[in-house]
């Protein structure tokens, strides 16, 4: 297959739902939360009003130390369960908020003992579990949160996560469980449509698991998926290398003929691979050649390292920028760029329909990527990376990194490109 290199992948990353987003927007320490126990409970002894105290503080090692120690001594009485649940919850949130989700992790399941089918604390083990990069680890918690609270955003996010690990059956359950109790939901609408669409066109295909990774293709085309599957495994090890990182979870490739692409993702014609949690490739009855066919496959398994190094928060810009850097693709020196560059600029131009303006938007996402690496190495980008998957904005991110306020940046690639 002839590519141009510049605009042919797309990428549209899976996003692990709104309730990761919430728990970056609440206070430190709730004033409902703080006073919770006090509200609901009576004090009784010096152990609890000390145990109060600390918790109201925000002071939760402390807090959580006594409520737990007068729990054991009250080992029959709910309203010590409450105490010791509500303080290790508050206290994983709090570590959560600081970007530390396996301590989070950890404190939530401690709750857990004490209210093993807490809603909340099921969740939040959950939400935990994915950002720190282990989605598998967070079904069983969020699959008997639902079984507890019948809770639609969480019923949506299980969906996704089946979704991207191809258990289409389960997806579809929680999806018409969500979808009977609110028909409108528009989200769990199209994540249906796009489930039933691939069901429709991958209903005859094989399936083939490696170490890295599961390729759906055609039942007729196995042969001729070998170098397919050689690529991806190369990939692995490239990307991983430059990036040093690697998904902990096996990626989903899913080879189409060009026609079942499109049917599938309803992207543009000129779009040649996508990545919308699985890699997408409309490979058609032959293959491209053998450098052709390594950087297209380097090109998508890039966007999925990128995703997951990121938690799914990387602009598109720099998603499509890096994953061209990291396929080989380097800028043309007689590159110019447009006046009042931005980077919201650039992302707006990267999602043009007009294919021109799209590869111009690629050409310069190219170029300042190159620009980021040669500033400090892959390995800055890398961090930049995880900042934003620790929720820093980009602008906060590209500050603590290349020690810059993000439009002084920008004022010097305008200047170099000659804008």
């Amino acid at each position: 297959m002839a590519r141009a290199g510049w605009l042919m992948i797309a990428s549209v990353p899976l996003v692990a739902g709104v309730l990761l987003l919430g728990w970056r927007s609440q206070p430190t320490v709730p004033a409902d939360e703080r006073a919770y126990v006090a509200t609901t409970v009576a004090v009784s002894g010096g152990e609890r009003a000390a145990a109060l105290q600390l918790y109201a503080a925000g002071q939760f090692p402390g807090a959580c130390e006594r409520f737990s120690r007068a729990a054991a001594d009250n080992p029959k009485s709910p309203v010590w369960r409450q105490d010791v649940a509500r303080c290790f919850e508050a206290w994983g949130r709090d570590v959560l908020r600081q970007n530390r989700p396996e301590e989070a992790l950890l404190l939530f399941r401690q709750g857990l003992k004490a209210l093993p089918d807490d809603p909340a604390l099921l969740k939040a083990a959950g939400i935990a579990a994915i950002h720190g990069g282990r989605p598998s680890e967070a079904l069983e918690p969020l699959e008997r949160a639902t079984a507890t609270e019948d809770d639609v955003e969480v019923r949506l996010l299980l969906a996704r996560l089946y979704d991207q690990r191809d258990q289409t059956d389960l997806a579809l359950a929680h999806l018409t469980a969500l979808l009977a109790r609110e028909p409108g939901h528009a989200a769990a609408r199209r994540l249906l449509e796009k489930i039933e669409r691939e069901r429709r066109v991958e209903a005859a295909f094989s399936r083939e698991t490696t170490a890295h990774f599961v390729v759906k293709h055609r039942a007729a085309g196995g042969e001729a998926v070998r170098p397919v599957v050689q690529a991806l495994e190369r990939a692995w090890e490239r990307v991983g290398d430059q990036l040093d990182y690697h998904p902990t979870e096996r990626v989903t490739i899913v080879l189409y003929e060009g026609v079942q692409f499109h049917d599938v993702t309803r992207v543009h014609g000129w779009v040649t691979g996508l990545y919308d949690g699985k890699i997408r490739l409309p490979l058609g009855s032959g293959l491209p050649s053998g450098a052709a066919l390594e950087q297209l496959v380097v090109h998508e398994y890039a966007h999925a390292a990128i995703h997951e190094l990121s938690r799914g928060r990387t602009p598109r810009w720099l998603q499509e920028g890096l994953a061209q850097y990291l396929e080989g693709v380097r800028v043309d020196p007689l590159l110019r760029g447009p006046g009042g560059l931005t980077l919201g600029g650039l992302e707006a131009l990267i999602g043009d329909p007009d294919p021109a303006r799209a590869r111009v938007g690629y050409d310069i996402a190219l170029w300042v990527t190159e620009d980021l690496v040669t500033r400090g190495g892959l390995a800055s980008v890398r961090t930049v990376l995880m900042r934003l998957g620790n929720g820093d904005s980009i602008a906060a991110a590209m500050t603590q990194v290349y020690g810059m306020r993000l439009a002084e940046l920008e004022s010097q690639w305008r200047n170099l490109l000659g804008g």
